[in-house]
């Protein structure tokens, strides 16, 4: 009993040091980006310029999502299962069959950029995204690295990768701003210099590859083993793709009949994408953390409990105070002329799609740990048939409506998510997994709820809460030191 406590116990330390390590990286990451938009906007100072430089980086941006066909999963799987097989076969035929893919991409983009080009009546965009295409096959590479310390559960090296290609990346777009190709040629410079950026990237992540994991480069391909890589990673790839695609998808749609909604929403999108960050971080680390003990599913059930205990005892709380709050988050950050009834009802309503969505995301990666990926696949597509049918036709014009289908749309995949669970016999403990790490966050709320009508006495009510929150909390685990330990006698 003592060594399940024990085991328990650097369990939660290696939840809590390795998703903190992924939520700076992904902050600073965010931090960058914000950064060097700010410095571009100042730079161009010109609207339409700024405009089509976003352009450029949303273009590219999606076409990065079709990248690796899940060769980069398949690889943190292998890593994480046995490390040899990694090493000497499956990360040079990740890299083979990512490239390869790369290149597949680059073709296509380069075989579209003349249409792309005309339909944004941009002539320079064709050229941008030529230049660009390139910078796909690098990116792929990047992307197989970052896997193999994924996959090692090397999060502090995985971290330090994003935060390098993001920097690199960022300070290409600046430098490409500041000395455009040719007059008038912004979008070519910025495609030149994140195009070495990548390369710098890739460089560097390869020679670390090299360092610490020594794989074999070169050797004999076989197919049926790349088969069997893309059978375990395409549907976590195509359930990535079907995610991505739902916000932009809602917000080009309602743009077509309010500019205005889309600002709101678009505000909406930002504030509650930062608790998304949350849970992309333990989706990270659940996925190679999970699948370390495929070979004992007990364990693997009460990792999966932790994981997503820890990931609701941060969300909740967030979740909460975005929700009763919302007029005010959006006042201080972009100004009282954004707050409407309509913007609140984005906020609250994104707010609990993200914590819906929590559930498919994180729950596909716990099952995606134990070779089971299918779950990830058809969980999105569950998300995104409501919006991609729904939306078009009897939202289009009705924002608020179309944010309703959205947030409903994950709700429903949420409940998809837990059927998938027992599907594949692989019950959590609910009540330690999204129960418990409510109580305190709905006593915090009580509090809150209560100061708004106390007048000047509102802020303490506030103090009193979070104060009720982290003591709450704190008790909770502690008791449940035992607490998660009794979880894995109840999973057994």
């Amino acid at each position: 009993m003592l060594n399940t406590k024990m085991q328990l116990n650097d369990n939660q330390r290696f939840l809590i040091r390795s998703v903190s390590i992924i939520v700076l990286g992904l902050f600073i990451n965010q931090l960058l980006q914000t950064v060097g938009s700010i410095v571009v906007a100042r730079v161009l100072n010109d609207p339409g310029k700024f405009g089509e430089v976003n352009l450029l980086l949303q273009v590219f941006g999606m076409v990065n999502l079709f990248l690796n066909l899940g060769f980069n999963s398949s690889l943190v799987y292998t890593f994480s299962t046995n490390s040899k097989d990694a090493i000497e076969n499956k990360f040079r035929l990740a890299m083979l069959g990512s490239v390869f893919f790369g290149v597949v991409v680059c073709i296509l983009l380069a075989a579209l950029s003349p249409l792309l080009a005309q339909t944004y009546a941009l002539p320079s965009l064709q050229g941008a995204l030529l230049i660009s295409s390139i910078m796909l096959v690098f990116n792929s590479i990047i992307n197989i690295g970052v896997s193999s310390f994924s996959g090692n559960r090397n999060f502090g090296t995985q971290a330090l990768f994003m935060v390098i290609t993001t920097t690199l990346s960022t300070v290409g777009t600046v430098l490409g701003v500041l000395w455009p190709v040719g007059e008038d040629g912004f979008l070519w410079g910025v495609s030149i210099g994140m195009g070495m950026g990548s390369v710098l990237a890739a460089l560097f992540i390869c020679w670390k590859v090299e360092k610490v994991h020594h794989p074999k480069w070169l050797g004999s391909v076989s197919i049926s083993e790349i088969w069997k890589m893309m059978q375990y990673g395409v549907p976590l790839w195509a359930g990535n793709i079907a995610k991505a695609f739902q916000q932009p998808f809602v917000t080009m749609i309602i743009g077509s009949s309010s500019v205005i909604a889309v600002g709101h929403i678009s505000n909406a999108f930002r504030i509650t994408g930062f608790i998304g960050i949350v849970t992309w971080a333990f989706m990270i680390v659940t996925f190679p953390f999970v699948a370390a003990s495929y070979q004992d599913p007990l364990e693997s059930k009460r990792r999966g409990t932790l994981c997503i205990r820890y990931n609701n005892l941060i969300l909740y709380p967030l979740t909460v105070v975005i929700c009763l709050y919302p007029d005010q988050i959006n006042g201080y950050l972009f100004g009282e002329g954004y707050t409407s009834e309509d913007s609140a009802t984005y906020i609250r309503l994104l707010a609990l799609g993200v914590f819906f969505s929590s559930v498919g995301r994180l729950g596909g990666n716990i099952l995606a740990g134990i070779g089971k990926t299918k779950a990830n696949f058809w969980v999105m597509i569950v998300a995104g048939i409501f919006v991609i049918t729904l939306v078009p036709t009897i939202a289009a014009s009705h924002p608020v409506l179309a944010v309703w289908i959205y947030t409903g749309g994950w709700a429903i995949s949420a409940i998809c998510m837990i059927w998938f669970f027992y599907l594949e016999n692989f019950t959590l403990n609910w009540w330690k997994a999204y129960g418990e790490p409510l109580i305190p966050s709905l006593l915090m709320g009580l509090f809150m709820e209560v100061g708004r009508f106390t007048g000047g006495w509102m802020t303490s009510f506030v103090v009193v809460g979070i104060i009720c929150l982290i003591v709450l909390t704190m008790y909770v685990e502690l008791r449940v030191g035992k607490g998660l330990g009794a979880t894995r006698n109840e999973v057994m």
